[in-house]
C-alpha cells in the first residue's frame, strides 16, 4: 500500500505534468497513464458526457486495445454503473463476469480486465464524465487508492474544463484578428456563428438584426441552416423570443412546444430540440440576437452564456465598425468631389 508520501508525490508529479502542457488530448492522457502505472492497473480511460446527455464519449485513454474502444457506444440508460457515477457515487466492480451492471461484460473478459473502479469527474457540483480504472486480478481498491484516484479525477475535470475555455479563448482570439484586419463584415458574423455552434456542438447558429421600423428581425449571417428553415416566413420581434430583445438571454429547452417561439413546426422540421438566444447590445440599446440552435435538449450553463454574450459584443464590434467605415468612406467621396470642384479641374468629380 502506498505511503501518505508516496500519494502526494505521485499526485504532484501528474498535476505537474498536466500543467505543462495546452494540449488538452495529451494532459489528459498524461493523466490516465500515471494514474494507471502509480495504481499498478492494467488500463483506464476517462470517458465525457456529450452535449445530449445520453452517451459517454471516449476522450483519454491507456493500456486498452482498438478492438476494446470500437466494442460500441457507451450509453448513460444501459450502464448502470456509469449512471450512477454521473450521479456522484464511487462504484467498484471487484468481477465483471458476474456483474449484471456491465454493458459489454464479454468484451471486458476477452480484454483481460476483471475489476474496475468507477469515478465521477465534477466540476463545480456537476457531473461532466467518468474516470474508469482496469484491474487483470481481482482487486479490491482500498480508501488510500480511491482517495488518490479522486484527486486524479478532480485534476481531469478542470482540465477538461481549462481545455474548453482556452478553445474559446482561441476563439475570440480568431474573431478579434479579423475584426482588425478587415472590414468585411459578411466574413467576421459567420465566424461568429460558426464558433458558436461548434462550441456547442449545435445544428447551427444565426445573427439576426432588428428592424425598427418593421418590428422584423432579420437574418444577416447564419452557418449549419436549411434554406427553407431559413426562409420560413417573416420572424415577429413580438412573437419570437422578445425577452432576449428586453436585453436578457434566454434558453428555449424545448423548441416546439414553447409559446415563445413563432414556428415551432419549421423548428421540428430543422432537427431543433433547444434554442439559445443572446442579445446584441449596442449600448444600452438591443440591435439584434444571436442564436444557437441544438440537437439535443439544453441545460442552461452560466458558462455558455457568457461565452455567447462575449461573442455577442464582437458582433455589435463588428456592425458598428462597418456602420462607421461606410460613413467615413462617404464624407471621403465628398470631400473630394467638393475638392475637385473648387479647384475647378472640371465639371465632373472624378470616380472615387
Amino acid at each position: 500500500m502506498a505511503t501518505q508520501n508516496e500519494f502526494m508525490g505521485s499526485l504532484c508529479k501528474i498535476c505537474e505534468s498536466v500543467a505543462s502542457t495546452l494540449d488538452y488530448t495529451e494532459a489528459l492522457n498524461i493523466l490516465v497513464e500515471n494514474a494507471a502505472k502509480y495504481l499498478g492497473a492494467k488500463a483506464s480511460s476517462v470517458r465525457m458526457l456529450d452535449r445530449t446527455g445520453t452517451a459517454l464519449e471516449i476522450v483519454a485513454t491507456y493500456g486498452l486495445s482498438k478492438t476494446y474502444l470500437g466494442k460500441g457506444p457507451v450509453e448513460v440508460e444501459k450502464s448502470a454503473i456509469d449512471k450512477m457515477a454521473l450521479a456522484g457515487e464511487i462504484v467498484q466492480i471487484r468481477d465483471v463476469s458476474r456483474d449484471e451492471r456491465i454493458q459489454y461484460p464479454e468484451e471486458a473478459e476477452k480484454e483481460g480486465i476483471k475489476s474496475v473502479l468507477f469515478l465521477p469527474l465534477k466540476y463545480k457540483g456537476r457531473a461532466i464524465g467518468v474516470l474508469r480504472i482496469y484491474m487483470q486480478k481481482e482487486h479490491e481498491f482500498p480508501k488510500s487508492e480511491v482517495n488518490f484516484i479522486s484527486a486524479v479525477a478532480t485534476q481531469g475535470a478542470i482540465t477538461i474544463k481549462n481545455a474548453q475555455r482556452y478553445n474559446r479563448l482561441k476563439s475570440f482570439y480568431e474573431i478579434g484578428k479579423t475584426i482588425t484586419s478587415e472590414l468585411k463584415l459578411p466574413r467576421v458574423l459567420e465566424l461568429i456563428c460558426q464558433s458558436a455552434a461548434n462550441d456547442l456542438k449545435a445544428i447551427g447558429a444565426s445573427i439576426m438584426m432588428l428592424d425598427p421600423e418593421s418590428g422584423t428581425l432579420n437574418v444577416v449571417s447564419s452557418v449549419g441552416l436549411t434554406e427553407s428553415f431559413l426562409k420560413k416566413g417573416s420572424v415577429e420581434a413580438d412573437k419570437s423570443i422578445k425577452s432576449c430583445l428586453e436585453g436578457r438571454p434566454v434558453v428555449i429547452e424545448d423548441a416546439a412546444a414553447d409559446m415563445r417561439i413563432q414556428y415551432p413546426e419549421q423548428a421540428r422540421k430543422e432537427g431543433i430540440k433547444s434554442i439559445i438566444c443572446v442579445p446584441l447590445r449596442l449600448k444600452e440599446k438591443v440591435i439584434g440576437t444571436l442564436r444557437v440552435y441544438t440537437g439535443y435538449q439544453y441545460k442552461k450553463d452560466e458558462e455558455d452564456i457568457e461565452f455567447l454574450s462575449i461573442l455577442a459584443d464582437f458582433g455589435t464590434v463588428a456592425i458598428e465598425n462597418a456602420r462607421l467605415y461606410e460613413h467615413i468612406e462617404k464624407e471621403y467621396e465628398e470631400l473630394a468631389r467638393d475638392v475637385w470642384k473648387w479647384y475647378d479641374w472640371g465639371e465632373r468629380a472624378p470616380r472615387i
